[in-house]
């Protein structure tokens, strides 16, 4: 470092030192007597009217910020990065002038176009700030500045597609450059050689297979999905060709595509030849991964699409054979079943053939707990006599059971769940005596079962399938009991709730690790009232990071209203698993810390190529920036305080008084569900009241 740098660093530091220290009036007067002494440039300008703006009064503030758009207006642009970091970080403070910031960076740009420094600089603040049409302008100057990196053409064209897909975009917006992405993409996948042995391709040329699927993403978001069959399909950036080497995804994306084209011949075509019956071993292998739902779901789709007696027929014959040759494969099933009900409701099979293939399914899937989630959805098609005799084929061939181990007995837990099923379709008419005999063969099939060695670890001993009985037992208590009840509201009986709760941790002695069990447990505690019990259950979820928006709602959702003092200690817990007001902090740190791991995140992305996860993490970040339960979390942390005291929740403030637009991602999926189609599931009718909803939030803001 040379004298003179070092002298301008040390007086650099003096002003840094008093503006750290608060002391603004000693920065400014250090400031003006360098500009006085004759080094009047505009780093130096700049920084003057940062100070100005920082301190507290009006006149200094209002000095600052007009000194500061006069740099940002000067002619000539101001290039120097320094200045430009001060004025842009000055205007950040301000606010509301997001013109001004992206013109300083794009003026400065325009007058050094060669400068990589200010061209990176202005990519990088534009794309970590979500302002895309600015980021898309300096990809663009990046890529015309600077062509030998090929990184940058990429970005340009990543930078258009997200333009053309953000919903905050115009109309003509998005159609300007989803064409441009569009052509661009198309043109880097035409420069790849067609020659799969040739080794050197243009720069300009799709490389790699995440380029690939931004390139899928750009015609998807277009609407050209026989295109992305084409290109697929083509020697040099097809399924088979060296860059994609028949990698699963870009299957999915084929069967997802040919199904979007409405393809339904050649889908038809291509699903029979990913899934042809295997003889050599490596097919065996094969066959494994081409086992996949999407094959069949398009297989059965083509088929219904096409509607044709001769298709059908040919298609039942591929599936039987197939069957034939892999009896285990659960998808091929489901896809005989998926065809006998299109069947059905095209009226060319009858309501018994119909009952048939689900008497089918249940004998070949019985030992199995998705079962009964598989065969849920044809119930509805089935008159009620059909599904008793469903019910009772069920019960009858259950006890016959093979399974061994741990899924000996499933056979009667989904006997039990196809029973409780057909009760909740009419269950006002099921009588308490009826109940009592269902939640007794619960408990007595879970008293045979088998159950890991009790000296085990508790951090060892891993769910099994018996614990669905309780957890069914539980279910049927506090399902039916509430037409007992002499209340016209007819509400759940307390008593049923607790009897219901007292099963439930009967199952954690011996299952403390029962997802499902705990989460209705502490929904069952707190409509009981017992906040510090739903507390202590909850902790045992040991919720983390994206929990916190994911299933810390089933908890959060009123408890700054039921419990919002602090629960006794529980050894061994963090803080925050008894302390409702010291939970909800966390949850909202959790949110501002994966902001900004996502920002950082998609920086690293951009350098990997990664643009489809870049994508993803955009929409992530863009959805916990505007969640529902982050707002609704900053209202219970100030509410809970309001009524528990402690240390002040001023610093949520903005997030609660916040009005700008919500999403709600809450899913309520982790909680078991035996309900008959056509009725709410077990989850809304154990609810607290009614689920607040956006309108409540954006009310109470």
């Amino acid at each position: 470092m040379s004298t003179n740098d070092a002298v301008f660093h040390r007086r650099n530091k003096q002003i840094e030192d008093a503006i750290d220290v608060g002391n603004l009036k000693q920065a400014l007067q250090l400031i003006e007597k360098r500009i006085k002494k004759g080094e009047d440039t505009s780093f130096l300008k700049a920084w003057k009217a940062h100070v100005l703006h920082r301190h507290a009064d009006d006149t200094h503030q209002q000095r600052g910020i007009t000194e500061t758009l006069a740099l940002c207006r000067a002619e000539p642009a101001v290039t120097d990065l320094d200045t430009l970091d001060i004025l842009y970080e000055t205007l950040q403070r301000v606010g509301g002038h997001e013109d001004t910031m992206r013109s300083i960076w794009e003026r400065a740009a325009k007058a050094k176009p060669q400068d990589l420094d200010i061209q990176t600089r202005w990519f990088e603040y534009a794309f970590e700030k979500d302002d895309w049409k600015s980021a898309q302008k300096a990809a663009m100057s990046l890529q015309n500045n600077f062509p030998k990196k090929r990184n940058y053409y990429i970005w340009a064209i990543f930078l258009c597609y997200l333009l053309a897909v953000d919903e905050e975009s115009s109309d003509m917006d998005r159609k300007l450059f989803g064409t441009l992405a569009y052509r661009m993409v198309s043109k880097a996948a035409e420069s790849v050689p067609s020659d799969p042995k040739e080794l050197l391709s243009p720069p300009r040329a799709i490389q790699s297979a995440e380029e690939l699927l931004l390139l899928v993403k750009i015609y998807e978001s277009q609407g050209r999905h026989s295109e992305i069959v084409k290109i697929l399909d083509s020697e040099n950036l097809g399924i088979k060709s060296k860059m994609v080497q028949s990698d699963w995804s870009f299957i999915g994306v084929k069967l997802s595509s040919l199904e979007k084209a409405e393809m339904w011949a050649e889908g038809l075509s291509y699903t029979k030849e990913l899934l042809a019956i295997p003889f050599t071993e490596e097919e065996k292998k094969a066959i494994q991964e081409r086992d996949d739902w999407a094959v069949w779901h398009l297989l059965v789709t083509a088929t219904q699409k096409i509607n044709s007696s001769g298709t059908t027929s040919e298609t039942q014959k591929f599936i039987s054979e197939f069957i034939a040759a892999q009896p285990k494969s659960r998808n091929a099933q489901l896809a005989h079943l998926d065809l006998t009900h299109s069947g059905f409701q095209s009226g060319s099979v009858m309501q018994e053939d119909l009952l048939s293939a689900c008497q089918g399914y249940f004998d070949h899937s019985k030992n199995k707990l998705y079962c009964f989630s598989d065969i849920l959805g044809y119930i509805p098609s089935l008159n009620e006599e059909s599904v008793v005799k469903l019910l009772n084929y069920a019960s009858q061939n259950s006890e016959q059971s093979e399974g061994s181990g741990p899924f000996k007995g499933v056979a009667v837990i989904n006997a039990l769940k196809l029973e409780y099923c057909l009760m909740s379709s009419n269950a006002a008419k099921v009588s308490r005596e009826k109940v009592e005999d269902f939640v007794s063969r619960c408990l007595k099939a879970y008293r045979k079962a088998e159950r890991p060695n009790q000296s085990d670890a508790p951090s060892t001993i891993e769910s099994q399938p018996s614990d669905d009985l309780c957890v069914l037992a539980a279910m049927g208590l506090v399902r039916f009991s509430s037409s007992w009840s002499p209340s016209k509201q007819e509400e759940i009986p307390d008593i049923m709730l607790i009897r219901a709760a007292a099963i439930l941790e009967r199952l954690i002695v011996d299952s403390p690790h029962n997802y499902q069990c705990l989460l209705l447990l502490v929904r069952l505690y707190l409509r009981l009232g017992a906040g510090s019990l739903a507390l202590k259950t909850f902790s045992k979820l040991s919720v983390k990071q994206l929990q916190f928006e994911t299933v810390a709602h089933n908890l959060f959702t009123r408890l700054s209203t039921i419990h919002p003092h602090s629960a006794p200690p529980i050894d061994g817990a963090e803080y925050k698993d008894f302390n409702p007001q010291s939970a909800f902090v966390q949850a909202l740190n959790f949110y501002r810390s994966a902001d900004l791991i996502s920002t950082r995140q998609r920086s690293k992305g951009l350098d990997y190529g990664s643009y489809v996860n870049i994508e993803s993490t955009i929409e992530l970040q863009k959805r916990l920036r505007q969640s529902v339960c982050r707002r609704m979390w900053a209202l219970s942390v100030k509410q809970t305080q309001r009524l528990a005291g402690g240390d002040p929740m001023g610093r949520f403030d903005d997030i609660a008084r916040d009005s700008s637009p919500l999403i709600d991602q809450r899913t309520f999926d982790a909680f078991m569900n035996c309900e008959a189609p056509s009725q709410p599931t077990f989850e809304e009718l154990v609810r607290l009241g009614p689920l607040p909803q956006v309108c409540y939030v954006l009310l109470h803001s």
